[in-house]
């Protein structure tokens, strides 16, 4: 038996557990509140149009041809392709290996139940988050046997910021989360029991979380870490009868994983060019500052997603304390228990993150820039802020400085800045994770506004099709979509009407230029112009 949970004892406080459940039923309720409300992002259009059986290619091809498209037309790549199969959707996924495709199929498989729409595309991540409650609760429980620091960890997932954000988004965030915890659960139960079950629980979810997602690898990257780190932590005389065991459980179980997702492998492989071009986003250099920023902002929106501008030294002042309190946890919770438990809360953090920003820091790029890639690390930072609050909870300390009522008063605010968090998001069209999409709303807004709307683009820079399809979800019916090839004809515009040019190529706004003189930006983003 290598790893043995720590034991607290103590009766629960009603009242502090009636407060919790609470929490947790309002967590719940927030991931359901407004789903069909709020902007359907770049991203969120690419996975309905590849689980719909669509390539990229093939939309763009009928798109970009020179002709006049309404919002409902342009919308049917949303929709199933007729005649379609699960092959399609994983054809489609083949020239983005970099997307496995679990969450494809599933989605794929909601929308033959449930139909496209924005509701029923974004209820389904949402249902998946759900699994995540009970998940932690096991694993906190696994940890610490303390149904408090359980509780706790399962309220502050229930009402975190950032998870909800991402179970209310069409994509395979909440599904990964979900496999993150249950494969960490896994590995703690192998572990401790010998018993191979659990090493084949741990074998399935390995292997869904990299057919979910590839940064899934760094959960496995920070399990491998946890093994080797306890090894050296071990006294000498226990190196043979418990670790030897472990190590080769855990090898054969990381192999067995590696055989089941070769076929993906190979998927990459062959396709490896393709996926190097499509991430070479990644891979544009960012100050360190900026960085850094942004690491503060995606760590503490597990906490809390208030913000006054990225460029406003106010958001990073509110955001610290919360920063702190995290280093706090860590610290508390490396210091307060057996080293196995300290390192794996530690490893679960640390190793992912210093993967993705080492190539950040040595070559160059911004993969740790971007709070979703560090979603692995969310979970143990939860469970440290549990941990730390529940013994201090159910200490009996009336200290001033170290007492129940001062953490008392913690929780209360970590709780609050949450949950107003969340009501800031439930009320917004729009969030700072809708990326690209971000102004389309007010894109729309504008558009909609004008009499015998005309709205003109073309490919671009690649990035038009999935904004001019969710566009399409807010664009009156009656709004013409004048979506140029290559080679532009301007004879399709009629006359009479109020043009309006989204994201053009440097082509096509030389052309307009050329026939209809200047055209001005019309809102603060350069996504929109108007002829004038």
């Amino acid at each position: 038996m290598l790893y043995q949970p720590k034991v607290f004892t103590g009766g629960l406080p009603r009242r502090l557990v009636i407060l919790l459940m609470i929490v947790i039923v309002l967590g719940v309720l927030f991931r359901f509140a407004s789903l069909d409300r709020k902007l359907y992002s770049h991203d969120e259009v690419f996975t309905n149009l590849r689980s719909a059986g669509f390539t990229r290619e093939q939309v763009d091809q009928q798109l970009f041809s020179d002709r006049i498209f309404t919002p409902s037309e342009v919308l049917e790549y949303q929709r199933l392709k007729p005649d379609s199969t699960a092959a399609d959707t994983i054809a489609s996924l083949h020239r983005n290996p970099h997307h496995p495709p679990l969450y494809y199929l599933m989605a794929r498989g909601w929308m033959r139940g449930f139909g496209s729409s924005i509701l029923a595309s974004r209820l389904l991540p949402a249902v998946i988050s759900l699994i995540s409650l009970p998940l932690i609760y096991a694993l906190a429980w696994e940890l610490f046997q303390s149904p408090l620091i359980s509780l706790m960890a399962t309220a502050l997932l229930a009402v975190s910021p950032v998870d909800v954000l991402l179970a209310q988004t069409a994509r395979q965030y909440s599904l990964m989360t979900a496999l993150i915890i249950a494969s960490s659960l896994m590995l703690l139960k192998g572990s401790r029991t010998n018993n191979w079950l659990w090493w084949l629980g741990y074998v399935i979810t390995c292997t869904l979380g990299l057919y979910t997602h590839l940064f899934f690898g760094l959960v496995i990257a920070s399990h491998i870490g946890w093994g080797i780190l306890i090894f050296g932590s071990e006294p000498r005389r226990n190196y043979k009868p418990r670790l030897s065991l472990f190590f080769i459980q855990l090898g054969i179980s990381i192999c067995l994983t590696l055989v089941l997702y070769l076929p993906w492998i190979t998927v990459i492989i062959h396709n490896w060019e393709q996926a190097q071009t499509l991430t070479s986003w990644t891979q544009q250099s960012m100050s360190l500052l900026d960085l850094s920023k942004f690491w503060l902002l995606s760590f503490t929106s597990v906490l809390v997603d208030i913000d006054f501008g990225f460029n406003s030294f106010w958001t990073y002042l509110f955001r610290l304390p919360f920063l702190l309190l995290i280093i706090y946890a860590l610290y508390y919770v490396s210091e307060t228990n057996d080293s196995q438990t300290g390192l794996f809360i530690l490893t679960a953090i640390w190793i992912p993150f210093i993967l993705l920003v080492l190539p950040d820091l040595l070559w160059g790029g911004q993969r740790s820039s971007v709070t979703r890639y560090l979603i692995a690390c969310f979970p143990a930072i939860q469970i440290a802020i549990a941990f730390l609050l529940g013994t201090h909870l159910n200490s009996g300390r009336q200290s001033l400085f170290d007492g129940e009522k001062l953490w008392l008063w913690v929780l209360a605010i970590l709780l609050s800045f949450s949950i107003i968090s969340l009501g800031l998001s439930t009320v917004s069209s729009t969030w700072w994770d809708k990326g690209l999409s971000y102004f389309n709303h007010q894109v729309a807004t504008e558009i909609n506004q004008a009499n015998s709307s005309v709205l003109i683009s073309d490919a671009g820079n690649g990035t038009n099709t999935g904004d001019l399809i969710s566009l399409s979800y807010l664009l009156n019916n009656d709004v013409k979509l004048i979506l140029m090839s290559n080679q532009p004809s301007l004879q399709l515009i009629p006359e009479q009407s109020t043009i309006f040019v989204f994201r053009p190529s440097q082509e096509l706004q030389e052309l307009l230029q050329q026939n209809y003189g200047d055209i001005e930006q019309v809102l603060e983003t350069p996504d929109l112009w108007k002829v004038q």
